[in-house]
């Protein structure tokens, strides 16, 4: 698998600390300056695995470091037939319908979505549902498979957020707020798309704003 996420902000250095925590040691880390659209296409040119991205992102691009392009859709042939889950803004609106278009499977964001908090009490957190989804997203490969994993994630984002209270009533948590926002967005506002859909598959009980052509 392709770990591909930059730092330069404070949400991408959230994204970071996750990440560390998260990978294996097969994993192929394009991580803060290496996190470059040169070298992300030289990994998925070398290597047809899963992509798992912690980014920015707008409706037709991935973000690299500094808010460079990683991927647009030019890029997306070069994605080949893979599964890519990208924990980034928007890009399901274009880019992920642009990957689908061309034989991946991409699993991105409809809407804005709120970052991760890096803040030690809450690393377990986060770190758990992200290896949730790193180590299942790849091989949902049918709808009723990825509907599971739906209604796991979303029963995982729920359980985190009793345990986000929890770690509340002993240590108050700034922007806690932001971190509910968080759990929600991350199950809520995830959409999927897989080739020669018109629209993306989601979770049935989502609420958040999404896809200009609606849920």
């Amino acid at each position: 698998m392709i770990f591909f996420v930059p730092a330069y902000d404070l949400s991408t250095q959230a994204n970071l600390t996750i990440a560390k925590l998260i990978i294996t040691s097969n994993c192929v880390t394009l991580f803060e300056k290496k996190a470059t659209k040169q070298e992300l296409i030289l990994a998925l040119c070398k290597a047809d695995v899963p992509l798992f991205a912690m980014s920015h992102g707008v409706p037709d691009a991935l973000k690299a470091q500094n808010g460079e392009v990683a991927l647009s859709k030019n890029d997306v042939h070069l994605l080949g037939e893979r599964q890519i889950y990208a924990f980034a803004c928007h890009t399901a609106a274009e880019l992920g319908k642009d990957a689908a278009n061309k034989g991946s499977i991409w699993w991105g964001y409809s809407d804005t979505i709120s970052c991760a908090i890096d803040l030690p009490a809450l690393s377990s957190v986060f770190t758990d549902i992200f290896t949730f989804i790193r180590d299942n997203f790849e091989t949902a490969t049918s709808p009723e498979d990825r509907q599971t994993m739906l209604e796991e994630l979303k029963k995982k984002c729920e359980a985190a957020q009793d345990e986000v209270d929890r770690i509340d009533s002993e240590i108050e948590i700034p922007e806690i707020m932001e971190v509910y926002r968080t759990l929600r967005h991350i199950w809520d506002r995830l959409r999927i798309w897989i080739p020669n859909a018109q629209q993306p598959e989601h979770h049935p009980q989502v609420s958040s704003p999404s896809l200009p052509w609606g849920n």
